[in-house]
């Protein structure tokens, strides 16, 4: 789709200003813009509060991934019935089914809002326990079964206790890949990651270097990638004007990956050694590569002046190493 930027006005201005006002990002100013279907300052700040409120870059521009999100925020539970198809359905109300089961001791995986092999596992256990049919279909009498049992979802979610079990049992060098991949056009973070992969290399692990100026996919596109080849691990690196460092691990509203958030942190210990100064705690996003991937995966985004190339990556490298340690 063509991405709608702040000064378009028409029909598809129109249905992103009527998504945001359903979802109850408006504000002054918002309704006459409405009127007018103008993609006007009020418009650009209600798309802002919503990336920001996704866990989306905020950039105040609707693109794909953007837009994708207003229509998955817009699903309701109940409003369609769910089951495992390719591709897949994709929504809140997918993210929902995925939190009660998570919640209720049923392990649904991540709750991405995506619907894949692990939820339709976990809804056919749950429809079992409850004498159910067992079709792993989320019908109307499977959704009410759920929302009748709101009052007994626990804190915890299964999904991430299964996780940190995962990632102990997944220690040791021997046999890991990892996905290296450089945000789409960014040649510095394609140069930058060879020289990560060169020292990964040399400590037994397998790099697949992906995306940046040379194979400019999306980052959806990136994470099917690296699905496909049943990675370990997904370091993703952007460079950005001027200088600091923030990292990014998955995580939405009450979920976060334990895995990614581990590796965040040796990421955020050793690139504070390297930078000019210290970098700010990682945070959870929801940006495609980390959302659609399904191994822990990370995001790093560095100025320019975060010291030579090669010490940032020899930072990456170890980290990396590290995360696969036995002794972490």
């Amino acid at each position: 789709m063509r991405t709608v930027v702040p000064g378009d006005q028409g029909l598809a201005v129109s249905d992103v200003q009527k998504r945001l006002h359903d979802l109850g990002f408006s504000s002054s100013g918002f309704e006459s813009e409405m009127r007018e279907s103008f993609y006007g300052e009020s418009t650009s700040r209600a798309v802002r509060d919503f990336q920001e409120a996704r866990g989306l870059r905020i950039e105040g521009n609707v693109d794909e991934t953007t837009w994708q999100e207003l229509v998955e925020a817009s699903i309701r539970l109940g409003d369609r019935f769910l089951y495992l198809r390719i591709p897949p359905f994709r929504g809140d109300d997918v993210r929902e089914v995925q939190r009660y089961l998570n919640r209720l001791g049923f392990n649904a995986g991540r709750e991405d809002g995506i619907f894949g092999q692990d939820t339709e596992r976990a809804l056919r256990a749950f429809q079992h326990n409850m004498g159910l049919p067992v079709d792993g279909i989320a019908g109307s009498s499977t959704i009410s079964c759920l929302q009748r049992l709101r009052h007994a979802l626990k804190e915890t979610s299964v999904a991430e206790v299964h996780e940190t079990l995962q990632d102990l049992a997944a220690r040791g060098l021997e046999g890991k890949s990892v996905v290296l991949d450089a945000a789409e056009d960014d040649a510095n973070a394609e140069d930058t990651l060879r020289l990560v992969s060169s020292e990964l290399l040399a400590s037994g692990l397998t790099a697949l270097l992906t995306g940046g100026a040379s194979a400019p996919l999306t980052e959806s596109q990136r994470a099917r990638l690296a699905n496909d080849r049943d990675a370990d691990l997904v370091l993703g690196l952007r460079t950005t004007p001027g200088s600091g460092v923030r990292i990014y691990f998955f995580g939405s509203k009450g979920y976060s990956s334990p895995r990614g958030r581990r590796l965040a942190e040796l990421l955020h210990n050793d690139i504070s050694l390297v930078a000019d100064a210290e970098a700010p705690p990682p945070e959870a996003k929801s940006f495609p590569l980390l959302r659609e991937t399904r191994m822990p995966c990370v995001i790093l985004e560095a100025g320019g002046k975060e010291g030579p190339a090669g010490d940032l990556a020899m930072a990456l490298a170890r980290s990396i190493v590290s995360y696969f340690s036995p002794t972490e």
